[in-house]
């Protein structure tokens, strides 16, 4: 009897581990990307990989079906203002784990600078606006990166968010980032025929003094923002930006690019670092490096004190918080010349991320390094300018950071069962 109850138990442990076998091969993801020549996909891999484990573990929950949101918060410079890095990035997640809604937008076309090609806003007055790359500006900048001002009660906002097929980017709560105080204009939300949908107070509640959020009555990917005054104190609107969610479980990926932008920007730059609080990240993602490398002389120590302070603000607001350093692909300088301070650059990120326990993605030595920027010019990814790449570039590497990413995700849900 002891013997078959032993066998008993020992079946039983079995089956056990094979059901944990069985949902583990559930839960993982399959990705991959276009192959290059000078590509080199088995570098593609996150170094440090167990610093996202924490974000790993909410992806995984997501996996398995149960209620969760997971938002992701992704820094660059232009290369990702156009948003071609990121939305690839987006898509992806929310492909494979849920869509929780197109994230963050900035008015970037009312502040006169490119936007990206999944939203448009605008304006019916000419608003004054400052990137954060003009650090001298006494006008604040907040959680977008560039701030745009209007002191007009009459002043409204078209906002608008373009679906990506297969993904439905409509949305029914917003998350106005703006100058919330008694010279702040209130808010109304309405749909394209004047109907209201929501209303954002000056002296509404909230954790944070700069946020107000309404949720819509519908569903909709067109709403106008209207400013209104119902006191004389009021006259300004102030905004930073705006999150576009749904109700939905599921990633939300938020992206901030700015053209020019270096670390010390962002780091000097009033309210953005306090603001990050607001999107709740689970992992944030620093691409930024490119025009440190355009500067000369390149100083080494001084960027990587800028760096630091970055992430050090970073930190302070997000502890325990996740930081993924990604490294600036290869570049020219003045469209032509091989520029040897992307590597230096390179090499000033992933030696930072390995002394303060972050982790890194080597997107410069992944890419094919120092003089690389010929052939990802040569296939057509890389513009004319050789600093900026395609469309096709941009996604390619949008691709080539997810795959990393879902390469620590499949160890890590393996390894948990």
């Amino acid at each position: 009897m002891k013997l078959k109850a032993f066998t008993g138990i020992g079946i039983l442990l079995l089956f056990l581990q094979s059901d944990c076998v069985a949902q583990g091969a559930d839960l993982t993801v399959k990705f991959s990307v276009k192959k290059y020549p000078f590509v080199h996909p088995e570098r593609n891999e996150i170094v440090n990989a167990q610093v996202l484990n924490p974000f790993l573990e909410q992806l995984k929950i997501l996996k398995q079906g149960d209620s969760n949101r997971v938002s992701v918060l992704q820094i660059g410079d232009s290369h990702i203002q156009a948003d071609y890095v990121s939305a690839k990035a987006r898509t992806d997640f929310q492909n494979d784990f849920g869509n929780a809604g197109r994230g963050l937008v900035v008015p970037l076309k009312v502040a006169g600078t490119n936007e990206p090609f999944n939203y448009k806003i605008t304006s019916n007055v000419v608003c004054t606006s400052k990137r954060c790359v003009f650090v001298n500006n006494p006008m604040p900048i907040g959680i977008g990166g560039v701030t745009i001002q209007s002191f007009t009660d009459s002043t409204y906002f078209n906002i608008r968010a373009f679906d990506y097929a297969p993904l439905n980017y409509s949305f029914n709560k917003i998350s106005l980032f703006y100058q919330k105080d008694s010279s702040a204009y209130n808010f109304n939300v309405t749909d394209t025929s004047g109907n209201m949908l929501g209303f954002m107070s000056n002296n509404s509640t909230s954790v944070y003094p700069f946020l107000s959020t309404t949720l819509l009555t519908q569903n909709t990917n067109y709403i106008v923002l209207k400013a209104e005054k119902t006191d004389t104190f009021q006259n300004n609107a102030t905004i930073y930006g705006l999150s576009l969610e749904n109700d939905s479980n599921g990633v939300i990926y938020h992206s901030v690019g700015v053209n020019g932008a270096e670390a010390f920007q962002y780091a000097r730059a009033q309210y953005f670092a306090e603001q990050t609080q607001a999107l709740h990240p689970q992992l944030i993602i620093i691409s930024l490096g490119t025009n440190e490398a355009q500067r000369s002389p390149f100083d080494i120590e001084l960027n990587r004190a800028r760096l630091d302070s970055l992430v050090q603000q970073l930190q302070q607001y997000n502890p325990n918080v996740p930081i993924l350093l990604t490294t600036p692909p290869d570049s020219y300088i003045r469209k032509k010349y091989y520029n040897p301070n992307v590597s230096k650059m390179h090499e000033v990120i992933v030696e930072y991320a390995q002394e303060h326990n972050l982790a890194a993605w080597d997107l410069f030595s992944i890419a094919g390094g120092y003089k690389s920027c010929v052939y990802w010019r040569k296939y057509g990814l890389m513009r004319a300018d050789g600093v900026h790449f395609t469309r096709t570039g941009y996604e390619f590497q949008g691709n080539l950071m997810y795959e990393a990413i879902i390469k620590a995700y499949n160890q890590y849900v393996s390894a948990k069962h």
